[in-house]
């Protein structure tokens, strides 16, 4: 048996429809699917092991270990690396920090941060980078898409029966799309510029326009995915969480308990049909068929959480600390049941600093 794990960083639900590709390669997609937090280490430990983040690293079990079949792992996220743990149970496992394919991430490996050498090599990538941003030749932010695609078809070329877990971050920012009216520097410089705070209506809008591009190239890329995989593979496609595109005069994935951060695109092939509420934390039983972790087949309320924040979602409504409100257009709401629910459920702590600060500014949090 062949079995897929799909997740894409910062993907918002209602963006979704801009992956035609993706949508008509999978049997069904869901509505009502949820993130156990609002950024990637608080919603991965659920995806990958069934648990509830407690601090940076992964909780739980890696479902991989799970798979007898030959296992490749290709992460495209820093916190997503060997030294998070996310590596256990992969015969091949490749992230940023280990196998990275630019200089700058081979030399992350090699050097010791901090070092003498570390700081020389740090200053000549910061050079080489203002240089290139000048003459335009600047490359991606993250690795890109079709590189994981070949690697990944390239590692399971002849194997029979396989587990595989691909992430992507294209659409997490700096957005820099291939395509556009925009160089990928003015592209990068122009989403910074707008999720610090400054520009105007008219930058806002670019920076939607630039994001939505990144989702539409991703889609493409991952046509070529669905087309070399067998028909007959398990997948499970998802987002690791949102995005606020300007909500409250907010951008990226701040800690905020709210839909456009915790409502998420998700999809299977070949998997059973699942009930009406999903969260991410059973990714690994849908996998694997049965009950992981605290996942479940069969749900009525997820629930999500970031340091003391907490929400608790059901088909129709969410409930924060704030109050309850309706999914589909905010409006507050009356559902003791589901405030009730809220108001049991116990969280554990996150929160972003947990992690290494070096991998914070990779990702460009600090």
């Amino acid at each position: 048996m062949n079995t897929l794990l799909v997740t894409v960083d910062s993907l918002r639900y209602d963006y979704f429809e801009h992956m035609p590709e993706t949508i008509s390669f999978l049997d069904m997609t869901h509505d009502r699917v949820f993130a156990p937090s609002t950024a990637t280490i608080g919603s991965f430990p659920g995806i990958i092991g069934g648990e509830f983040a407690d601090g940076s690293e992964l909780t739980g079990t890696n479902v991989a270990t799970h798979f007898d079949e030959y296992s490749v792992g290709l992460t495209t996220n820093h916190l997503l690396s060997k030294e998070y743990g996310y590596d256990e149970g992969f015969d091949v496992f490749n992230s940023p920090k280990g196998g990275g394919d630019t200089l700058k991430d081979k030399a992350a490996v090699l050097l010791t941060r901090g070092s003498i050498a570390y700081r020389i090599a740090s200053w000549g990538w910061n050079q080489y980078q203002q240089l290139t941003s000048l003459t335009g030749a600047v490359e991606k932010s993250f690795r890109p898409a079709e590189n994981v695609i070949a690697q990944f078809n390239a590692e399971i070329d002849g194997k029979e029966e396989w587990f595989g877990w691909l992430h992507f971050m294209d659409p997490h920012h700096p957005y820099d799309p291939n395509g556009g009216e925009l160089s990928r520097a003015e592209a990068q410089r122009l989403t910074r510029k707008v999720l610090s705070g400054d520009g105007d209506e008219t930058d806002r809008e670019r920076v939607r326009e630039l994001y939505q591009l990144e989702i539409a190239e991703l889609d493409e890329q991952l046509a070529i995915l669905w087309d070399e995989i067998p028909d007959d593979t398990h997948v499970v496609f998802c987002a690791d969480h949102g995005e606020l595109l300007g909500e409250n005069g907010m951008w990226g994935h701040p800690g905020e308990m709210c839909t456009e951060l915790l409502q998420v695109p998700f999809g299977t092939k070949n998997v059973p049909e699942l009930g009406d509420v999903v969260s991410l934390l059973d990714v690994p039983s849908i996998l694997l068929g049965s009950e992981h972790g605290r996942g479940e087949l069969d749900r009525d309320i997820s629930f999500a959480t970031y340091g003391e924040r907490k929400a608790a979602m059901n088909v129709d409504n969410i409930a924060t600390e704030s109050g309850v409100v309706t999914l589909d257009n905010n409006e507050p709401i009356d559902d003791p049941n589901l405030a009730r629910a809220l108001s049991r459920f116990r969280s554990n702590s996150i929160v972003k600093e947990d992690a290494l600060k070096k991998d914070l500014e990779d990702l460009g949090y600090v």
